[in-house]
């Protein structure tokens, strides 16, 4: 079968990653953004053409798929009208978060069903090898039952970009709601506190306590000087620190010496380090492909990408109340 032919709405930081694996794959088909010479000059370097709206793109080009790397307020009416409107899409890859509030997912959710048109939400972290090594090790009972997870996401963002991507859990928080529903789920009571920049929030902490008795942290901030993306994993019989910028995972077991040295060593031996290779965003491409391909359910999906939002609304309506709200974490693969 020939490869997909893929068209990317919207060339910013995103859509420029997506263009450089997708080109590189021979799948970039055509490129849409409202700065027409902008778009211009990243397509030329990939020899396709470019459009300064994504109705065209589609009309004038063969495509097979889409990806969208629009500012986040512009996800599902995007989504939603490519699906009502071109039935010969065979698939659209959304750029994390599905939506911007959980009505939105919820309805485009219903409407890409029924179009059955296949989806991937980007939450990129899901397809990090260290996540999907971490969670393995979890579910095969290498530290027996998680007690508590920090998951520890900070950086720095530009304020100019700050508006195009939302607030502070829609945009990264996301990410870790994910992983969090692939390790615990069930009932829970979640806490957020956040701070502001220009009325958005900008960084938060949440607690996230399942009634299984499994506690969540989330450090997510957009005004941190350098760069954090690490888990630390503490279960009944071990501890999983994981580097996600570093693809590193230190296994621990509970009655080992903390000073104990870690080197490269094969899981089954203690005190470990593993480390593991791999592009997140190249591997949900690679998926977004494959499910066009064979019409496969892709690793992260509609439901992922409104059962994040859910954890992303609750979590707003703490912060700006302060009550402790009540959650229903949905368990994903």
């Amino acid at each position: 079968m020939a490869i997909p032919r893929i068209g990317i709405i919207g060339v910013g930081n995103m859509g420029q990653i997506h263009a450089r694996i997708l080109g590189n794959m021979r799948a970039l088909a055509a490129l849409a953004d409202t700065d027409l010479e902008k778009a211009q000059r990243i397509a030329a370097t990939y020899g396709v053409k470019a459009y300064s709206d994504f109705e065209s793109m589609i009309d004038e080009t063969p495509l097979d798929g889409v990806v969208i790397s629009t500012p986040t307020s512009t996800h599902a009416a995007i989504a939603e009208k490519i699906a009502k409107s071109y039935d010969r899409i065979k698939g659209i890859l959304i750029e994390k978060p599905l939506a911007s509030t959980l009505e939105d997912a919820n309805r485009v959710a219903g409407i890409l069903r029924t179009k059955k048109v296949v989806t991937i939400v980007s939450h990129s972290e899901i397809y990090n090898p260290v996540v999907e090594r971490a969670i393995a090790l979890i579910k095969t009972g290498a530290i027996g039952t998680p007690r508590t997870i920090i998951h520890d996401r900070r950086g720095f963002v530009q304020p100019s970009r700050i508006a195009s991507l939302g607030d502070v859990f829609e945009d990264i928080g996301v990410h870790d709601f994910d992983i969090m529903a692939r390790i615990s789920s069930g009932h829970a009571k979640l806490y957020a506190q956040c701070d502001s920049e220009g009325g958005v929030i900008n960084s938060a902490t949440v607690l996230v306590k399942l009634e299984m008795g499994t506690l969540h942290v989330f450090h997510l901030s957009r005004q941190y000087a350098g760069r954090r993306r690490e888990m630390d994993i503490s279960g009944t019989k071990g501890t999983l620190v994981l580097d996600l910028f570093g693809q590193i995972i230190k296994v621990q077991d509970l009655d080992q010496e903390p000073s104990a040295d870690s080197r490269t060593i094969k899981l089954t031996e203690r005190g470990a380090t593993i480390k593991v290779y791999g592009e997140p965003v190249q591997e949900v491409i690679n998926d977004f492909l494959k499910c066009i391909e064979t019409g496969g359910a892709p690793k992260v999906g509609l439901d992922d990408g409104v059962g994040a939002l859910r954890i992303v609304e609750a979590a707003r309506a703490s912060a700006k109340t302060g009550k402790i709200i009540d959650v229903t974490v949905q368990g994903r693969n």
